[in-house]
């Protein structure tokens, strides 16, 4: 089911008037359940038996590591775990890409299965890894019921693209009941109406010419490249970030925290800063589960380097079974690299900057880190690395064509610098948009206007969200 159609409307509106009269806690949990396997059977109704089998596998699992708490028994059950977890997403994601260019490097014939790729795999299969993760080191209890687990890993508002919640986090928000306050509908619905706004009006207007010169680039000239490009970078934001936003906000709408997923990554000062502030909880996920348990800054430099590679690699590939994802990942591992080797550098050396220097430094390293973004993406977006190729040739050769220039490419590339360039100058951090007080008439208003202007100016077409196909 997508967010942006009557019928999820009508599934929240019912959904809701239901919570707000029960207020038992296992029956809230069980009400929660039942709606989040209908809303996924309601995108892909075959593959509820393996989100079924996977929590029910991550539930037992985590009841025996605790049971052999401490003893290479629940690390053998971690393992074990881990490894299934992994195959799952292995089988339906990888098998097919890794086995092609296998079979190409060896020359060998091979046969396609086209798998289909179950909705949301990629986010809830590692909401599993964390569960078990946690559990194993005692950041969290192992669940009794098989209900919470059931719950967690397939709670429907988060499970297609995210935010990746950890268990940690999550877990303990079940302790309580949940009641449907007007607080919490107020802020859950403004957040819902912003990600709607990037997701419809800013995203899917520009995926239009996006789109157009992506897919043939040979016959555009450059300066339509250009803004082509730009355009994708700010798409891909407003569309993953407007998902963010929606899943937040319909979690928030039934007293969940789903925490914050962007923070304005535009004004990252580093490859290292980008990351803290695009997709916050795969990039945290992967510091957590995989950069720290490979040894993260404490054994020495090299392994320090060593380390940050196979991290930004691993989350390269989990974007997907493609060389340009591959390349995308290092790319920015090398990038995450060499910032990291540059700041060694500069601490060991007392290299430091003050007063108007650094804040020119400051502005330099934005606008680089914000060019090497745009650069990688385009990789990110290209349907194969030749693709790509033409692309970048075409950028910076000057090369004619057809000279295509949206006037919504325009108008939202001058919206992103302005936003930006007001939390810059403001100190604004992710509370850039703040709720409004509704009890307040003038509120309502702006708000009422608010969802005007976005239903006047959405885009009537395709709204398929980019990062579901991960």
């Amino acid at each position: 089911m997508n967010f942006m159609t009557l019928g999820f409307v009508l599934f929240m509106a019912v959904l809701l008037i239901v919570m707000r009269f029960c207020k038992n806690l296992r029956a809230q949990h069980v009400i929660l359940l039942i709606a989040s396997y209908v809303f996924y059977a309601l995108g892909d109704w075959r593959f509820l038996a393996l989100l079924f089998g996977v929590s029910i596998l991550m539930w037992a699992l985590g009841r025996g590591i605790a049971k052999f708490e401490g003893t290479g028994k629940a690390k053998a059950l971690l393992a074990a775990g881990v490894a299934a977890d992994l195959l799952v997403l292995g089988i339906f994601k990888y098998l097919d890409f890794f086995a092609e260019n296998f079979s190409r490097i060896f020359g060998m014939s091979h046969v396609t299965l086209k798998l289909v790729l179950p909705i949301g795999i990629s986010f809830y299969i590692f909401q599993a890894i964390s569960y078990l993760a946690d559990v194993y080191h005692k950041r969290v209890e192992a669940e009794a019921s098989p209900l919470k687990i059931l719950l967690y890993i397939g709670f429907f508002p988060q499970i297609v693209s995210g935010p990746i919640v950890k268990s940690k986090d999550f877990l303990p928000q079940l302790s309580a009941a949940h009641a449907i306050t007007a607080d919490n509908l107020s802020q859950g619905i403004q957040k819902f109406a912003v990600g709607l706004f990037k997701k419809a009006v800013i995203a899917d207007r520009l995926g239009v010419a996006v789109d157009a010169v992506f897919s043939a680039p040979a016959a555009y000239d450059s300066i339509s490249i250009v803004m082509a490009v730009l355009s994708y970078t700010i798409e891909l934001y407003c569309d993953f970030s407007g998902y963010s936003d929606m899943a937040i906000g319909v979690a928030k709408m039934l007293g969940f925290d789903l925490g914050v997923n962007f923070n304005l990554p535009f004004l990252a000062k580093n490859p290292s800063d980008f990351w803290r502030r695009w997709h916050i909880s795969l990039s945290s996920w992967f510091r957590d589960y995989v950069y720290i348990p490979l040894g993260g800054n404490r054994k020495g430099r090299i392994r320090t380097y060593l380390n940050l590679f196979i991290t930004m690699l691993l989350s390269g590939l989990w974007h997907g079974a493609s060389w340009t994802f591959v390349i995308w990942g290092v790319c920015w591992a090398i990038a995450s690299v060499l910032h990291k080797l540059f700041t060694d550098i500069r601490k060991r050396f007392q290299l430091q900057t003050h007063g108007a220097a650094a804040k020119i430094t400051g502005i330099i390293s934005t606008l680089i880190t914000f060019a090497v973004a745009i650069f990688l993406f385009t990789v990110f977006r290209a349907d194969s690395l030749s693709t790509a190729g033409v692309i970048f040739e075409r950028m910076f050769t000057g090369a004619g064509g057809i000279h295509y220039i949206s006037v919504y490419a325009v108008i939202f590339v001058i919206l992103l610098f302005a936003v930006n360039l007001i939390a810059a100058l403001f100190n604004k951090s992710n509370d850039l948009f703040r709720p409004l007080n509704l009890a307040k008439w003038r509120c309502k208003l702006v708000f009422c206007l608010f969802v005007v202007f976005t239903f006047c100016f959405a885009y009537i077409g395709n709204t398929a969200f980019i990062y579901a196909q991960f």
